[in-house]
């Protein structure tokens, strides 16, 4: 079998193993091949090593020839000097940033953006000094790698209200996802960076950016390509289009998270279940002023929405009690937003903390109704 042959029957085995994952930064080619035959890459990844195995029919790593490098801080050269990391080990690297990307994901959903945020930070610091003295051969890889880490940044300050930090970092997440050519990263970035525009309140830019994110979408698996449309969808309505909203999310069913048998946590877009995408009708129901429809839309999605990821749940929630206040309905806004207030709070969002704040605003002539003046005692307690 030639170089190119395995590498084609590599990556199809990728698509076998892994469907409905983004495999672009597992998939090789005859170059790579030939770096893993002289022992240039000594520990690829999980999924290259699985599907190595596969298309060779082998069934440890041992029988590849495949080994973890071990150096020790005191090693040295002939001359005298600390070795220079060879290839593997950059490729080590790469891997391991690539994993602790994951964990810090899940840091999120368990304790809530600040936790992650320091990891994120720290590994972002790392980054930047390992671009500037890593080879040239994985400076592509590690930029796609930065990229990641910087669009997380982005989300990160955005939950926690810093819109500054968040906008520097989707600058940072765009400048190194092109410098890179990676569609995944090129079409994320843009996604967060419209969702950055229609919070700071300029639906016109953000609906540009959904639209340049949307151009990608032939290149992106399905859960991201889900996720882009409901995010043009929300820009649309923002805009005044609420046919061409309602469009965008009926097709957005099509490549649901949970219509696809692979959707690991962490993955862009995994997220983006049936659930998720009517949460965002029922936005973008109350956006056309149509606020009736929209809690009957909302109260059918929550219940498929899982309270474990707590920032979709407390934003489908901040939409109903939005979609009560337009109408007419305080009580019932201030019920739902009470039931929304502690889960924020252990989640840690201030951005739902203070869209909780409004909605109190909202009602506050109302106190003397039950659900109000207790939504408004709980929020003047831990404010």
């Amino acid at each position: 079998m030639s170089r190119t042959e395995l590498a084609d029957a590599v990556n199809t085995a990728l698509d076998q193993l892994y469907p409905g994952r983004d495999l672009t930064a597992h998939y090789v080619d005859s170059r790579w091949i030939g770096k893993l035959e002289r022992g240039e890459h000594r520990w690829p990844s999980d999924e290259r090593r699985t599907a190595l195995r596969h298309a060779l029919g082998t069934a440890t790593d041992t029988e590849l020839g495949l080994y973890i490098p071990r150096h020790t801080a005191d090693a040295v050269t002939p001359a005298g000097l600390k070795p220079k990391p060879s290839s593997g080990d950059w490729e080590e690297r790469t891997v391991l940033l690539r994993q602790q990307w994951r964990l810090l994901v899940q840091t999120d959903r368990l304790f809530g953006p600040a936790a992650a945020l320091l990891g994120v930070s720290a590994q972002l610091t790392l980054l930047q000094q390992v671009l500037d003295g890593g080879p040239v051969t994985f400076r592509p890889d590690l930029i796609r790698v930065a990229a990641q880490y910087a669009e997380s940044a982005a989300w990160l300050h955005q939950s926690l209200d810093e819109r500054d930090a968040a906008f520097h970092w989707t600058s940072r997440a765009l400048g190194w996802s092109d410098q890179a050519q990676d569609p995944v990263m090129m079409a994320w970035a843009r996604y967060r960076s419209s969702q950055h525009w229609l919070f700071a309140g300029d639906p016109h830019k953000a609906a540009k950016d959904a639209a340049a994110a949307m151009r990608l979408d032939a290149k992106l698996p399905g859960p991201m390509r889900a996720a882009l449309r409901v995010q043009h969808a929300h820009t649309s309505a923002a805009n005044g289009q609420h046919r061409a909203a309602e469009r965008l999310l009926d097709g957005a069913h099509r490549w649901a998270a949970d219509r696809h048998t692979s959707k690991p946590d962490g993955e862009h877009g995994s997220y983006c279940t049936s659930g998720y995408i009517e949460m965002y009708r029922g936005t973008c129901l109350r956006l056309a002023e149509r606020p009736d429809a929209a809690i009957a839309v909302l109260d059918a999605a929550l219940p498929s929405m899982s309270p474990l990821h707590r920032q979709d749940y407390t934003t489908a929630l901040v939409n109903k009690a939005a979609a009560h206040i337009a109408a007419g309905q305080p009580d019932q806004a201030a019920a739902t937003a009470h039931t929304a207030l502690p889960i924020a709070r252990n989640a840690g969002t201030r951005r739902t903390l203070n869209q909780l704040a409004h909605i109190g605003a909202a009602v506050r002539d109302y106190r003397n109704l039950n659900h109000v003046g207790a939504f408004l005692d709980d929020l003047k307690e831990r404010a």
